[in-house]
């Protein structure tokens, strides 16, 4: 099963990266990765052991990471494509805050709808949130439903720092919202935020304008489609993208029907359903 094969690829990371924070270099710098971003030591060794394992259980793979981008050493088409993220919250991790995670997804095609199977994990505690079809590792976590009856149903979620800057509409959309809730955080790992939003520890993840790469959202998104949520994206479809697409998307995420719709009303157009 390709789950097994997600589980065993994080679970190398982890021990990898907890080696590299034992030796106190997991933040040393490393130069920039594909995308342009600073590449940590912990990035890089979290990268290694996931593609050493996914090349060796899953041979015919193409793979698209965050460090170093799409590869493909096979002829003709592959069997599978794997989206990596190594570490997201690699600022956090270079901190010293223990808030990332690595995620993986697979997939039978080069589309973001193709994937079949993916898993997220905790760095902090070894969970790890993982889907394969019909299968999803979690159940919605009943605190969640319980506290909202507490506070007449007032939303609790995380929400992306950039939709609060990135321009006027996005600051005043951003407050509208902010203004509803009971409360939000800003953690620093999309992916472990989107999953935390998943089984009901929050009630959504909002990202409102255009940030996150492929590998940011596509592990977290299809573990969460799994688990009933609702979700939709801008500027573009996200399912109809390729997983080595270069551009960068808004998505928001949410358990609650009632809920998710009042958001995307309030977000007009640009925003895709996903289903």
């Amino acid at each position: 099963m390709l789950r097994g094969v997600v589980s065993e690829a994080l679970r190398a990371a982890r021990d990898a990266l907890l080696d590299t924070v034992g030796r106190g270099v997991v933040g040393e710098p490393m130069g920039r990765g594909y995308y342009g971003d600073i590449s940590y030591r912990g990035d890089l060794v979290c990268e290694r052991a996931i593609v050493e394992v996914l090349k060796s259980r899953l041979g015919s793979v193409a793979i698209v990471s965050e460090e170093m981008g799409l590869s493909w050493e096979g002829v003709g088409e592959p069997e599978y494509w794997a989206l990596i993220d190594p570490v997201d919250g690699s600022a956090n991790m270079s901190r010293g805050i223990s808030f990332y995670s690595s995620g993986i997804a697979i997939a039978r095609g080069p589309f973001a709808r193709d994937v079949v199977s993916s898993g997220v994990i905790d760095h902090a505690t070894g969970e790890i949130f993982i889907r394969e079809e019909e299968y999803v590792s979690h159940r919605e976590s009943s605190d969640l439903s319980k506290a909202a009856q507490g506070d007449k149903g007032r939303a609790a979620v995380f929400f992306h720092h950039a939709s609060f800057k990135r321009n006027v509409r996005s600051q005043e959309l951003s407050i509208r919202i902010a203004e509803r809730l009971r409360f939000f955080r800003v953690m620093g790992s999309a992916l472990l935020e989107m999953c935390y939003a998943s089984v009901g520890r929050v009630d959504g993840y909002l990202c409102l304008t255009p940030e996150l790469r492929m590998m940011d959202i596509m592990p977290a998104l299809y573990f969460a489609m799994g688990m009933g949520c609702r979700s939709a994206s801008c500027p573009k479809p996200l399912l109809d993208e390729r997983l080595d697409s270069q551009s960068r998307y808004g998505i928001i995420i949410w358990r609650n029907q009632a809920m998710f719709e009042e958001v995307v009303s309030m977000l007009g157009d640009g925003w895709s359903i996903l289903v």
